[in-house]
């Protein structure tokens, strides 16, 4: 997803095995944390397509801290996708200039976007022509916005994108487009009727993903330095998101739909204290995530720097970090074929795998399904398999100029 196409920013090999004049070594560390951020995307689809449960793990009423734990981690992927895939541009702008990041974004979300309906809508459904406007679409939509918008000076940038993420489930709705389908695609999401091409569900509206992605833009000439002072910096701003992150939870402010209540047992009271809104995301589901996702990078870099962590490059999280698109392009149709495979091997509904309602299908029939435990042990397998794929890949892209490769 974010950075799933992500240029090759850190440092790339020309054909001769040689490093490019001038270009900087890739970057191990922001390597490692988007191969966390894949990997744990891949735990929420191995659970979509092999769970037992016949609940949303963040259905408090029906839930347990497993299922909570394993689809609230999973929260952290989009956010850390769209400001990844930020800074990434702003990182090839330093190399290549601001014309060539903008050409970039402009055509690599032009693609993404057609991943998404002519691809990707397949993979899901195992449907020819179901499609809808997921991750891949949506920063399809926001590098193609990033194209124009990353004329702008950074620091208005950020400055707008941040504004926009504490202020909007608060104002959105005083400035909310009449027309339906266009909130749909740029705030709200939902379902949107899209003209001709009838109703779709869009997961990843515009305006709140796009804010993200800016930010990381804006943010790029902070985090290209990687001494200590500035990783302490940034696990400070970490921090610092995750405090704002518990007061305005208190407090109650920019969640939109969802609060919290302490009154039952523990588990439950944190349960529902961390149950924070993703569609659309909240500033606090933001504030939280992101909080995260910035302590992990920097605290990442100061035991890399200080020599206590071997960021070698066999390592599994740093190799699916190098090529986010092809985890993704592949991981997809790997797990819903080894669903449908296992269901007929073991008697299984298979009907349930066939998506053909507008939405997809999430919650399966009776005589369908693993615990908990099983699809963990799924996704570990899953995870061994796409290794050797993603570190082939990898090297392929690394010897090899073809510009396709870049595309992927």
């Amino acid at each position: 997803m974010a950075t799933l196409i992500t240029p090759a920013v850190e440092g790339e090999l020309r054909a001769d095995g040689a490093t490019d004049v001038g270009m900087r070594q890739r970057d191990s560390t922001v390597d490692v944390t988007r191969g966390l951020i894949v990997a744990l995307m891949a735990l929420d689809h191995v659970r979509m397509y092999f769970t037992a449960a016949q609940f949303d793990p963040t259905d408090l009423d029906h839930t347990n801290l497993g299922y909570f734990v394993a689809r609230w981690v999973t929260h952290l992927c989009a956010p850390g996708f769209f400001f990844i895939a930020g800074l990434s541009g702003g990182l090839y702008e330093s190399r290549a200039g601001r014309p060539a990041a903008s050409r970039l974004f402009l055509v690599r979300g032009l693609f993404l976007v057609a991943m998404e309906i002519l691809f990707f809508g397949i993979a899901w459904s195992f449907n020819p022509g179901w499609w809808w406007f997921g991750v891949i679409a949506g920063l399809g939509a926001s590098m193609i916005a990033m194209s124009a918008l990353m004329f702008l000076p950074k620091p208005l940038l950020f400055v707008l994108g941040a504004a926009f993420t504490l202020l909007h489930n608060n104002l959105w709705h005083a400035i909310a487009p009449a027309s339906d389908t266009l909130n749909t695609l740029i705030y709200s999401g939902g379902l949107g009727q899209m003209g001709a091409a009838g109703p779709h569900i869009v997961l990843y509206p515009l305006l709140p993903w796009l804010a993200l992605m800016a930010m990381g833009y804006a943010v790029t000439p902070m985090l290209m330095r990687r001494d200590d002072r500035s990783s302490i910096r940034l696990l400070g701003a970490g921090a610092a998101a995750l405090a704002l992150f518990v007061l305005v939870r208190l407090v109650g402010y920019g969640q939109g739909r969802h609060g919290f209540e302490l009154g039952q047992d523990a588990v439950h009271g944190f349960m529902s204290f961390m149950n924070v809104q993703k569609y659309p995301p909240s500033l606090q589901f933001t504030l939280a995530t992101l909080g995260l996702l910035l302590m992990f990078l920097a605290a990442l870099r100061l035991v890399h720097n200080a020599g206590t962590l071997e960021l070698g490059s066999k390592n599994p999280l740093r190799v699916y970090g190098q090529v986010p698109f092809f985890f993704y392009l592949v991981h997809i149709p790997l797990i819903h074929a080894a669903a449908l495979l296992t269901a007929s091997a073991l008697g299984w509904p298979t009907d349930y795998l066939f998506w053909h309602d507008v939405g997809p299908n999430l919650e399966p029939p009776n005589g369908y399904g693993l615990p908990l435990a099983g699809v963990v042990a799924v996704w570990l397998c899953v995870l061994a398999v796409l290794y050797p794929l993603c570190a082939y890949f990898g090297q392929l892209k690394r010897s090899r100029r073809s510009w396709w490769l870049k595309l992927l």
